[in-house]
């Protein structure tokens, strides 16, 4: 008998065992050394139950691809119950073993955008500012179009716990519905249908960014109806090569949305309504010299006595005799001075000097550095009629955006001058000029912006019958989306090579070679001094440039003024070149 009776013990145990290993696999939990176990109720009619007489009911889930924002909202959702209830809910992931289906019927508080449906049913007719908090069906979703507007969602649901836990028990209310929003500049959009919802993104100044993914041309055209629809009228419009680009107006916001062929995808900005660029058909003017192109000296020293190697200046005078003025060099007096006086010197009128527009390719201190100077000098000898940039928002570069910050609100500094932040696909016609831009960061959002040359625009100039393509700073990541984009839409007859000739923090450059390659410009004007040339020339991705056979000159800034006449024929400046 005892040996029967250890057989049968023996063989409960090893059932036991057997369960527990055939037992579906779970998803996996963020802390189970803190967790109470959960038991799994139906939801009464009289309320949602999350905590009992110490005993939970309901589990947090999350996306098991998840970023750090919704990671710390679950985190954030658990300390709110556990700080009044004194019960640690578990916390999960929303992944299933393949093939298993998801579990419906289980009481779960789903954080963030998951993979149950229910999270996105929640969503639905809200505005892509808003956040929600509702039940549907046997799950509470916590959920926004954007991370920023989550943390919005979870301070609500802050206040819902606080209001209904009585001595250590939560229950909601059984109907539980609560919306907010978090931005209400977003909202005016209206809903993109026929596309992924991918993000809202903070592009700076008062702009906002919605980007859909996975749609068409079509999804793109039937959006643009939509604006119309809403109130909006078309300001701009231009296709360049697959991509489609448009802007809409009321009387107080500005929507720029265009199709992505190469990703297949629709970026639309909203922003309040400042200055619009101006269009071919406001462009009038009076002719009165042959227009030309200047590359200023950046070879100067700086504050500490040492050559500055780097800088950016370029200059365009249009046949009315006004200035486009492309960056403007480093925070110094001499180039601030450099600046007026080559533009004193040619001026039909050299008491009415006028800037048609003041153009920045980024905030870094050689690009933009001589405005500051520029604006405390010689504000009062010149008008400026546009300043024009993409500076990021604080919260995505940190202090690099100091410059950019002060730049927008200089404009009082000159009377009647407005700011435009600069959107990919617009068109700036300035008299005999056409600007046209091809890349800001709007391109690369959502992605971290770990250089910041990557805010750097990308644009051409068009100007005596000549196109320059113009590149800043631009990263290799910024150069590879542009070649995606346009391709041999690229060629010019001027290259500004990027960031000097430097690289950009990466040991791959064929976004920047095939740039260079599509542009085919005969003529590199080259923004550094002539030892920094010597050095950078070296560098496998400038060798590229110089080696095309379809560069022919190059004309390297120095400490000197290099000024060509449009059109300018390779060879016949008589100026200090580089010609192969």
């Amino acid at each position: 008998m005892k040996r029967l009776a250890c057989l049968t013990v023996l063989l409960l145990m090893l059932a036991l065992i057997l369960t527990g290993c055939n037992s579906a696999a779970q998803p996996p939990v963020d802390d189970p050394s803190t967790t109470d176990a959960i038991v799994t109720t139906e939801p009464s009619a009289d309320g949602l139950t999350l905590v009992k007489d110490g005993v939970a009911h309901y589990r947090i889930v999350r996306g098991d691809v998840a970023t750090q924002e919704v990671i710390d909202a679950a985190l954030r959702v658990r300390k709110l119950i556990g700080g009044e209830t004194d019960v640690t809910l578990e916390i999960a992931t929303d992944w299933v073993k393949k093939g298993v289906e998801r579990d419906h019927e289980s009481p779960e508080i789903l954080v963030g955008s998951t993979a149950y449906a229910e999270s996105s049913e929640a969503m639905d007719g809200l505005g892509y500012g808003d956040y929600i908090i509702a039940r549907v069906g046997n799950k509470i979703v916590i959920n926004a179009w954007s991370e920023e507007h989550l943390s919005d969602a979870c301070n609500a649901f802050r206040s819902l716990v606080r209001k209904h836990t009585d001595n250590g028990n939560l229950i909601l209310p059984a109907d539980l519905r609560v919306s907010g929003t978090g931005n209400k500049l977003i909202n005016l959009l209206p809903l993109f249908e026929n596309g992924t919802f991918s993000t809202v993104y903070d592009a700076g100044g008062e702009t906002q960014l919605v980007i859909f993914e996975d749609t068409t041309p079509e999804a793109y055209a039937a959006y643009r109806q939509k604006l119309l629809a809403s109130g909006f009228t078309l300001y701009a419009e231009n296709d360049i090569t697959d991509d489609s680009f448009s802007t809409y107006i009321n009387d107080e916001y500005v929507i720029n949305a265009g199709y992505y062929a190469y990703e297949q995808a629709v970026r639309v900005t909203i922003e309040p309504k400042t200055a619009l660029p101006p269009r071919a058909s406001d462009n009038v003017y009076e002719k009165k010299i042959q227009p030309s192109v200047a590359q200023l000296g950046v070879a100067y020293p700086g504050s500490s006595g040492e050559i500055v190697h780097n800088g950016q200046a370029h200059m365009f005078q249009l046949a009315d005799g006004s200035y486009i003025i492309i960056d403007g060099g480093c925070d110094r007096e001499i180039d601030a001075k450099q600046l007026y006086e080559y533009m004193y010197t040619h001026a039909p009128d050299p008491n009415q000097i006028t800037i048609a527009a003041w153009i920045f390719t980024h905030a870094h201190g050689d690009h933009a550095g001589a405005y500051e100077v520029f604006t405390k000098s010689y504000a009062s000898k010149v008008k400026l009629e546009l300043i024009v940039g993409n500076f990021p928002s604080r919260e995505k570069v940190g202090t690099a955006t100091t410059r950019g910050d002060r730049i927008p609100p200089t404009t009082a500094s000159y009377p009647g001058s407005k700011f435009i932040q600069a959107h990919v696909g617009q068109e700036y016609y300035l008299r005999d000029a056409k600007i046209e831009m091809l890349y800001t960061l709007e391109s690369y959002a959502p992605r971290d912006l770990s250089i910041y040359n990557t805010t750097s625009l990308i644009f051409t100039v068009e100007l005596g019958g000549q196109i320059f393509l113009m590149l800043g700073d631009a990263t290799q990541d910024a150069c590879m989306i542009a070649y995606q984009m346009y391709g041999d839409y690229l060629k010019s007859d001027f290259i500004q090579p990027a960031h000097h000739g430097f690289g950009n923090g990466s040991s791959v450059y064929t976004g920047v070679t095939s740039v260079y390659t599509s542009a085919a410009a005969p003529v590199v004007l080259w923004p550094c001094s002539d030892y920094g040339y010597s050095k950078m020339n070296t560098r496998a991705f400038s060798q590229h440039l110089i080696d095309l056979p379809t560069t022919k000159e190059i004309f390297v800034a120095g400490a000197r003024v290099v000024r060509l006449m449009l059109l300018y024929t390779v060879g016949s400046s008589g100026q200090d070149s580089i010609v192969k």
